[in-house]
C-alpha cells in the first residue's frame, strides 16, 4: 500500500521488477555451461578473436582444511569491439535487442542479464573502446532490485581491475569483461571442475567458430581460453577449447585417441560427389523460403573394428572389447542425437531422434543447420537451448495422425488449414525419420558383419562345421552351383565377385568386405553368414557365388529380432536369470518357426503341391542331419 501511495504508477505495474528478475532466474538454463554460452555469444557477435573464461576459487580459511575449495567468481573477458555507454546500459536490460543484424547469434537481447542472474546475484560489466584504462562500468545486483531498484545504473568510468588485466593473455584495445559473483546457483565446486564440465559442451556449441571459417559462410574464427584460478594465480588445467564435432568429420578435435587428429566418421550416402553427406532442404515459413542444410555421417569401420588394415586400435585398447566401451566410444555416446545448429552455433543436441536403448545410435551423426529467419518455424526458445517445434516432431507419426485413407499430402493440407505450427518442418521430419536415419542404421548394423568380436568363436565353429559338411558332400560327388562356378572362375575374379556382392548388394563398406573375403579365402571357407535389411517376407536368402555359399539373414524380419538378436547381442554383465530368459525366448521362437511351416503345409490346397512341400521338408531334414553330425552317418 505504501508504495502505491508514494508512487501511484508503481502500484499498478503488471509485474514488479523483483518478480520479473526472479522469473528470469528460473528461466531454465540447464547448467552453468549453457549460461556461459550466452556470454560467449555476445563476444562472438562483438567480433572477438579471443574469449577468456576464468573460474576463480579461494583456499579454505584456517581451520577449514576439510572443506573443498569452492568457486567464488566467474568472469568472461573478450577482445571484441566493446560498447559505448548507452549500449552497455541497454545490454543489462531484460529483453532489449540491439538491432536486427541477421549475422548476430543473439536473438532477444536477454542473454547477458538472463544468463547471469540464472547463476549469480551480482553481475558487473566493464566495456571499453579505447583501452582498458578507459572502461565504462555498470552492474546488476539482486539485493538492490529486491529493494526497489528498477533501472540499470548509469555507466561510470572505471578502469578494468588489475586482477583481470594480469590474468588475461590477450587484453585488447577494445573489449568487454563480465564478472559473476555471489554465485548462489553454480552447482560445481572447484575451478578446475567447473571448466572441465564446461569444456566439452562449449567445444560442441562453438565447433564451427573454433576452426578456420568455412567457405561460403559468415562464420568467424575465435579462440576460447579456459583459465582456472586460485587465490589470484592461474593453476594447472589452463587450456584452449578444442572443437567437439558430433559428426566426427573434422580434425583436430577433443575426441580421444586415436581419433583426435583424424576423422572417426565418414560422410553418409547422401548428397553428391562435390558435397558428400550434405543435402539442402527448402523450408517455407510466412511466405519466405530458406534452405536448411542437413549433414550426416556414420562411423568409419576402424572406429568399431580393431582389425581394419592400416588403422590399428591403440595398444592399450583390447580388441576383444566392444568399441563402445573404449574412450572414443564413450565420447560418441555423449554426442548421441541430432545437432540443431542456428547461425553456426549449436542450440541443442536433440536426443529425441535417437533410440535410447540401442548402442548403434552413438555411431551416426546428423546436423540440421538453419538460419535465424526460421526461428519461429523451429520454435527457438529465448535462451537458445532448444527448438520446441523441431523437438516435438522427433516422434511425429503421420500415419497415426492421418484420417482413414488420408494421404501424406492431404494431411499436410489439413494441417495448413488448421494453422498447425509444425507444418513447415513436416517434410524435414519425414526425411529424417523415414529416409535418412533408417538408412544409416542399416549401414551401421552391416559394419558388424566384419567385426567378428565377442561371437567370433561361435561363428568360426558354425562355419567350420558347415564347411566340413559341404566338403564331404563335394567329395561324394554332390556338387552344388557354387562348386561348379568355382571350377570355371579365376581366383582374382572370384575374390572380386564376392567383394562386389558385399559392397553393392549388401552395403558393407569396401575395407570390411575386402578383409572378410581375404580371410575366408585364406582359410578356404566356403560358407558365409551375414545379416542385412531386405524388403522381403523371407527371413533369409542366399547368394550363389564361385566357391562361396552366402546366407543373408533378413534383419527386417521379426525372426531376426526374436532369435538372432536374443542369442547374439548378450550384454557382458547379463546374469544367470537373464541368460535363462533369453534361451527360453529363443526356444519359443524356434517352436513358432516350426509351427509356421506346419501351418503353411496345412493351408496348401492341392495334394500334389502339398506332397512337394513335404518332400522339401524331408530333404531339408536330411541336409540338416548331415550338417549337424560329424559326418559319421550317411544319408
Amino acid at each position: 500500500m505504501g508504495d502505491s501511495v508514494t508512487n501511484p504508477a508503481a502500484g499498478y505495474r503488471i509485474v514488479s521488477p523483483e518478480l520479473t528478475v526472479k522469473a528470469m532466474r528460473d528461466n531454465g538454463y540447464k547448467n552453468t555451461a549453457f549460461a556461459l554460452a550466452e556470454l560467449i555469444d555476445n563476444s562472438i557477435d562483438a567480433e572477438a578473436n579471443l574469449v577468456e573464461v576464468f573460474a576463480c576459487e579461494e583456499r579454505p580459511k584456517p581451520g577449514q582444511s576439510h572443506v573443498r575449495p569452492r568457486i567464488e567468481t566467474i568472469a568472461v573477458l573478450d577482445d571484441g569491439k566493446g560498447m559505448d555507454g548507452d549500449t552497455l546500459r541497454r545490454a543489462l536490460k531484460f529483453g532489449d535487442g540491439r538491432g536486427g543484424n541477421s549475422k548476430r547469434i543473439g536473438r532477444f537481447g536477454m542473454g547477458l542479464p538472463n544468463s547471469s542472474m540464472s547463476q549469480c546475484r551480482k553481475v558487473e560489466v566493464w566495456s571499453w573502446t579505447n583501452g582498458a584504462g578507459n572502461a565504462l562500468y555498470t552492474y546488476l545486483w539482486l539485493d538492490e532490485i529486491e529493494n526497489g531498484l528498477d533501472e540499470v545504473p548509469e555507466p561510470v568510468h572505471q578502469r578494468v581491475p588489475d586482477q583481470w588485466q594480469q590474468l588475461s593473455d590477450g587484453l585488447g584495445e577494445s573489449g568487454t569483461l563480465v564478472v559473476w559473483s555471489d554465485l548462489d546457483r553454480v552447482l560445481w565446486y572447484g575451478a578446475a571442475a567447473t571448466l572441465r564440465n564446461t569444456e566439452e559442451l562449449i567445444g560442441r556449441v562453438y565447433r564451427h567458430y573454433l576452426k578456420p571459417p568455412e567457405e561460403g559462410t559468415d562464420h568467424r574464427s575465435v579462440d576460447i581460453r579456459l583459465v582456472p584460478v586460485r587465490d589470484g594465480d592461474v593453476i594447472d588445467g589452463e587450456r584452449f577449447v578444442s572443437p567437439n564435432d558430433p559428426l566426427y568429420l573434422t580434425h583436430p578435435t577433443c575426441t580421444p585417441a586415436p581419433f583426435a587428429d583424424k576423422p572417426m566418421f565418414m560422410p553418409s550416402d547422401i548428397g553428391d560427389e562435390d558435397n558428400p553427406g550434405v543435402v539442402r532442404l527448402p523450408i517455407t515459413h510466412n511466405g519466405q523460403t530458406h534452405d536448411v542444410i542437413v549433414r550426416a555421417s556414420i562411423a568409419r569401420p576402424e572406429a568399431r573394428q580393431p582389425n581394419v588394415s592400416g588403422h590399428p586400435w591403440p595398444a592399450n585398447a583390447s580388441p576383444n572389447t566392444d568399441a563402445g566401451t573404449h574412450p572414443w566410444g564413450k565420447h560418441a555416446a555423449r554426442n548421441i542425437g541430432v545437432s540443431l545448429v542456428r547461425q553456426g552455433r549449436e542450440l541443442s543436441l536433440d536426443t529425441s531422434w535417437a533410440i535410447g536403448y540401442d548402442p548403434i545410435e552413438r555411431w551416426w551423426g546428423v546436423e540440421v543447420d538453419f538460419p535465424r529467419e526460421l526461428d519461429a518455424a523451429f520454435g527457438v526458445t529465448n535462451n537458445k537451448q532448444t527448438a520446441t517445434h523441431f523437438a516435438e516432431l522427433a516422434h511425429f507419426d503421420w500415419k497415426a495422425e492421418a484420417e482413414p485413407g488420408e494421404t501424406f499430402k492431404a494431411l499436410k493440407d489439413r494441417l495448413a488449414e488448421r494453422g498447425d505450427p509444425r507444418l513447415p518442418l513436416i517434410d524435414l521430419a519425414f526425411y529424417l525419420q523415414e529416409k535418412l536415419l533408417p538408412t544409416m542404421r542399416r549401414q551401421i548394423r552391416q559394419q558388424r558383419v566384419g567385426a567378428r568380436k565377442n561371437n567370433k568363436r561361435h561363428e568360426d565353429e558354425a562355419a567350420k562345421k558347415a564347411n566340413d559338411a559341404i566338403n564331404r558332400r563335394r567329395d561324394d560327388g554332390r556338387l552344388g552351383q557354387t562348386d561348379k562356378l568355382d571350377q570355371e572362375t579365376e581366383p582374382e575374379q572370384k575374390r572380386q565377385q564376392q567383394v562386389d556382392t558385399l559392397t553393392n548388394r549388401h552395403h558393407i563398406d569396401k575395407e570390411t568386405a575386402e578383409a572378410l573375403v581375404d580371410e575366408d579365402l585364406a582359410k578356404d571357407i566356403r560358407v558365409r553368414w551375414i545379416s542385412n535389411f531386405e524388403d522381403s517376407p523371407a527371413f533369409f536368402s542366399i547368394d550363389l557365388m564361385a566357391g562361396m555359399l552366402q546366407v543373408i539373414f533378413n534383419s527386417n524380419h521379426p525372426l531376426h529380432r526374436e532369435l538372432m538378436t536374443v542369442l547374439e547381442d548378450v550384454p557382458d554383465n547379463a546374469d544367470a536369470d537373464a541368460l535363462r530368459e533369453r534361451l527360453s525366448r529363443a526356444a519359443d521362437t524356434f517352436k513358432l518357426l516350426i509351427f509356421s511351416w506346419a501351418r503353411m503345409e496345412d493351408e496348401i490346397p492341392g495334394e500334389r503341391q502339398r506332397a512337394k512341400i513335404a518332400e522339401a521338408r524331408q530333404d531339408w531334414g536330411r541336409y540338416a542331419r548331415h550338417f549337424l553330425d560329424d559326418g559319421d552317418d550317411d544319408e
